[in-house]
């Protein structure tokens, strides 16, 4: 029974460290979820390609993004990297 209470001990604290492992150096963020979200063309629409924030940007008008979106369940929005003055 003692040998059994301990391998059983020496498992749940193997699978604690490989769960911290996977989210990183023991709790902190990794540098994959680190790395800036990124953002592919210029144009004033992007279709929001990831959770992680990835933007693809190639749409002159959110009809044309929200057309190429839908079919993916997808959502548009404006290009984050193109600000207005406000000015006419």
């Amino acid at each position: 029974m003692k040998t059994l209470t301990t391998l059983t001990a020496v498992a749940a604290l193997l699978t604690g460290i490989s769960f911290a492992q996977a989210q990183g150096t023991m709790g902190s963020p990794s540098s994959s979820s680190m790395q800036k979200s990124q953002t592919v063309g210029n144009s004033p629409f992007c279709i929001n390609t990831s959770a992680s924030g990835g933007l693809n940007c190639k749409y002159a008008s959110m009809a044309a993004c929200e057309k190429d979106a839908k079919p993916q369940n997808l959502n548009c929005s404006p290009n984050p990297n193109k600000s207005t003055t406000g000015a006419k």
